[in-house]
């Protein structure tokens, strides 16, 4: 990635993220917000060196290792990586009723 101020986040986890890098408090976007690509949440303007730092400090989790949150320079670059990333699983999505022997309650009379 070539340096820049600024990356685009993309981030699936339903719920986004949160972390503080050098006193601010940095939100990284997820499903649960308007601007969504490929079920990736987006986050603009997101400081280069707190991505930078956040990368590194996490870059064991599954969240990073498997691409749930990544960042890039461009909207085009987000939209590619969301693209190649779209079928990843967060391990948080609905359950399907027609995998799972789950049938709805019966109501009380």
């Amino acid at each position: 990635m070539a340096k820049t101020e600024t990356v685009i986040v993309g981030c699936k986890l339903p719920h986004g993220l949160k972390f503080n890098f050098e006193g601010k408090a940095i939100v990284l976007n997820g499903l649960n917000k308007t601007e969504i690509i490929n079920g990736f949440g987006l986050t603009r303007d997101v400081p280069s060196d707190a991505w930078a730092w956040f990368e590194k400090t996490y870059k064991s989790s599954r969240f990073i290792a498997n691409g749930l949150v990544f960042a890039v320079t461009d909207d085009a670059s987000a939209r590619s990586a969301a693209t190649e990333r779209e079928n990843n699983k967060t391990g948080l999505e609905q359950a399907s009723k027609k995998n799972k022997d789950i049938k709805p309650d019966k109501e009380e009379e």
